[in-house]
């Protein structure tokens, strides 16, 4: 049996040379697509329950069956008992099972092309009701905006990617709506510290996203200050050094804050006691490059009152509507660079790919094109499609370039 055979070397510690890598593999796969297929049915078959569990609707009394809605806009009511019957079925609650339910009607009635592509096993049931959760604060014809938006990533993207391009186009499907709960956020902003827990408090908050992104700027300049010799183990790891800089920030406000009558003794303080930083530097603002893409069709670029507001996208940080944007801009230091035409740029002789071909690949390949790759493309090296050879002209050009990780090149130049 093929299992007993996968299990036998690591219970015995010997080889078992009866089955060949392609055979273990296609296992792998089988089971796979069988899990793959048992979930979809599942899936179905809650969604037929649903469909057919009918109720006498002109019955009265204490206690009858009524229809109620699990699902969010755009969906259907169904019989509230229904969710006993599957709970029980599915070995959970009733609870749980009327999620399941909910989440089942979403994704079919408010993602229509989501829904085609679970059952054709493109994309997984837990992977679309995340999607489809992310997504039940819009309309029934937002979500399909946003479904839309995603129908050309859908099953040909890495989930992280996915998932990442998601807030952004949630944003797209509906300005209005991402206008107000920027506003309820905005009006839930705090700072909370929580009690003494093995030493050390946990410091959890909701703020400014530009008072956010620059408090972490200045944790990292700060933290980059303290030494980092081996007799300071606590000051290696950039974490900790972050840690260190939160005290020391907060220590200096303190004592401004108190200077003519300090509330506390702080000579004992943990801050007092960080390591000496070595020799004060000059922080420079935050540096920005700022890429624009315009499309000819893109609503954004309509001077009538009613445009739709663009989304613009922090690297590293996530998507906010683009009146936001001049927030971040005010105090930076900003690049300015001229937009980008693949065509205009021609290929070159050498190996190395040029700084301004390079941003072109980056902006056109924004992450690894290895199979479900995720890294940055600024993070992978520039590969040759079909291999440079010495002594070629105009191999480096964007048609055989591509960004892959680094264990991606080195697999694809000397794997086997």
């Amino acid at each position: 049996m093929l299992i007993a055979a996968s299990v036998q070397p690591v219970l015995s510690g010997t080889v078992v040379e009866d089955e060949s890598n392609h055979e273990i593999l296609d296992a792998i796969d089988h089971a796979h697509q069988q899990l793959i297929a048992a979930e979809i049915a599942e899936l179905v078959g809650i969604l037929r329950a649903a469909d057919r569990w009918k109720i006498d609707q002109d019955a009265v009394g204490a206690g009858i069956e009524r229809l109620i809605q699990p699902g969010h806009d755009g969906t259907p009511r169904i019989a509230e008992f229904l969710a006993l019957e599957i709970g029980a079925l599915l070995g959970i609650s009733q609870t749980s099972a009327l999620c399941r339910i909910g989440d089942a009607l979403d994704l079919r009635h408010r993602h229509p092309k989501l829904w085609q592509a679970v059952l054709t096993g493109k994309v997984r049931v837990w992977q679309a009701t995340k999607i489809c959760l992310e997504c039940a604060h819009l309309s029934r014809s937002a979500a399909h905006n946003v479904d839309a938006a995603m129908a050309a990533s859908i099953g040909m993207l890495p989930w992280t990617r996915i998932m990442k391009a998601l807030p952004g186009q949630i944003i797209a499907a509906d300005p209005d709506t991402a206008r107000q709960r920027e506003q309820a956020r905005r009006e839930s902003r705090r700072i909370r510290i929580s009690p003494i827990e093995d030493g050390h408090v946990s410091i959890h908050g909701v703020v400014n996203p530009v008072d956010g992104i620059k408090f972490d700027h200045v944790l990292n300049e700060v933290a980059k200050t303290f030494p980092t010799e081996p007799d300071t183990p606590l000051c290696r790891d950039l974490d900790r050094r972050r840690s260190l800089a939160f005290g020391m920030i907060t220590q200096d406000a303190y004592t401004k804050l108190h200077r003519e009558k300090p509330l506390l003794d702080l000579s004992e303080t943990p801050s007092n006691r960080l390591p000496q930083r070595s020799t004060p530097t000059t922080h420079e603002p935050i540096g920005c490059t700022l890429i624009v893409h315009i499309s000819a069709d893109d609503p954004a670029l309509d001077p009538s009152p009613t445009s739709t507001t663009g989304v613009a996208r922090i690297e590293g940080w996530g998507p906010l509507l683009t009146e936001q944007l001049p927030h971040f801009l005010n105090g930076a230091n900003i690049t300015v660079r001229p937009i980008i035409d693949p065509v205009g740029i021609r290929p070159v002789d050498s190996y190395e790919t040029p700084a301004r071909m390079r941003l072109a690949l980056e902006q056109r390949n924004p992450v690894d094109v290895f199979p479900y790759g995720t890294t940055q493309a600024s993070r992978c090296d520039s590969d040759h499609t079909i291999p440079y050879i010495d002594g070629r002209s105009s191999q480096t050009h964007l048609g055989n370039l591509g960004p892959l990780s680094r264990k991606a090149h080195r697999a694809k130049t000397h794997g086997k």
